[in-house]
């Protein structure tokens, strides 16, 4: 028979067990849930939507190289050059002037780029303008949109 304890260390580990494993179903969910949006001009795939918050240049690295979505690995942060390229200066139907099914949920938008002192360039897509250290509006932060090169 189980002593007391036996029993109630075998009740922890189920637990345990139970709460890493449902943890681990709700991230795959919340990737299969990040709808993509196929630039048929570059090639390029884009998540259509942000990560929804601000984050700093390395989290927003971080979250698209975690990032599984619309079957995808290997996201990443797109290039100053690239989140220009999906700025849509007609756009008038949306908050934030993005082409496509990109819906956004802040005007700043990280890039991957960065200046010669090594600044991380901000692209802001209300105004199509191109921020350095919080110019223009954004800050040193802002929501991270992932991308991914043609397969």
């Amino acid at each position: 028979m189980f002593s007391r304890r036996d029993r109630k260390g075998f009740s922890m580990t189920v637990l345990l067990l139970a709460v890493v494993s449902l943890g681990a179903g709700l991230a795959a969910a919340q990737d299969a849930d990040v709808p993509v949006w196929k630039d048929d001009a570059t090639g390029l795939t884009w998540t259509a939507k942000d990560n929804g918050a601000a984050v700093s240049p390395n989290q927003g690295n971080g979250y698209c190289g975690d990032l599984v979505a619309g079957g995808l690995s290997g996201w990443r942060l797109p290039t100053i050059d690239e989140l220009e390229g999906v700025y849509d200066s007609k756009q008038k139907t949306k908050l934030y002037k993005a082409k496509g099914d990109i819906e956004l949920g802040n005007a700043c938008v990280l890039s991957g780029s960065a200046n010669n002192s090594g600044d991380i360039w901000t692209f802001c897509f209300n105004s199509g303008s191109r921020n350095i250290g919080g110019g223009g509006g954004c800050s040193t932060t802002a929501h991270a949109l992932c991308v991914h090169d043609p397969e």
